[in-house]
């Protein structure tokens, strides 16, 4: 009896400690590229705490521009880290699929590309991209210009891109929207 219940609460705890462990990724598949294959920010990050960023990638504090070249060092169900190449800073994002609404493989898919600064921006004035690249959003934008200064809108507030309003959280609760009027900026409201 007591065999019994001792192998019943080790099998439990088995579980509990199994299901509780972070599944790795393995970035070459998920991103579908060469192991050594050069990886790009897609969009701006912005960050308070280059090891404390979220999902939710808030409009406030520093950026880390889109089209910078990265290493990525280990990437989780849970996290994703990695190091610039340039300046060999770290960074880490701790993933919640809960805010992304989406798997963490396609929040890397969706977070990094093989495409540099040059091919993200392929039609774009050397101004607006200075612009993007300081995370300032104007009437007359595109929504791939919004996209590589802002990143992706939030999903839960956003659930489609070809909606003409995309929600940006600046604050927890506060943000921005985004009004497209012909796939263009035509407003900007603070929420």
């Amino acid at each position: 009896m007591r065999l019994r219940r001792f192998l019943s609460l080790f099998c439990f705890a088995a579980v509990f400690l199994l299901a509780g462990c972070a599944h790795k990724l393995i970035v070459s598949e998920v991103l579908q590229t060469p192991e050594q294959a050069h990886i790009y920010t897609r969009y701006n990050l912005w960050y308070t705490n280059p090891m404390r960023m979220d999902t939710l990638n808030m409009l406030k504090g520093e950026i880390l521009p889109f089209g910078t070249e990265v290493v990525i060092t280990s990437a989780t169900d849970r996290e994703i880290r990695f190091t610039t190449v340039k300046d060999k800073r770290d960074f880490r994002i701790s993933f919640t699929s809960d805010y992304r609404m989406m798997s963490a493989e396609d929040y890397m898919r969706e977070l990094f590309s093989t495409q540099n600064e040059s091919d993200l921006t392929v039609g774009v004035r050397a101004l607006t991209i200075e612009k993007l690249k300081a995370g300032i959003v104007e009437k007359g934008m595109t929504r791939q210009e919004v996209e590589l200064a802002f990143g992706p809108p939030c999903a839960f507030r956003t659930p489609s891109r070809s909606l003409d309003t995309w929600c940006f959280w600046t604050e927890y609760l506060v943000g921005k929207r985004i009004i497209f009027t012909r796939n263009v900026v035509s407003d900007i409201l603070v929420l």
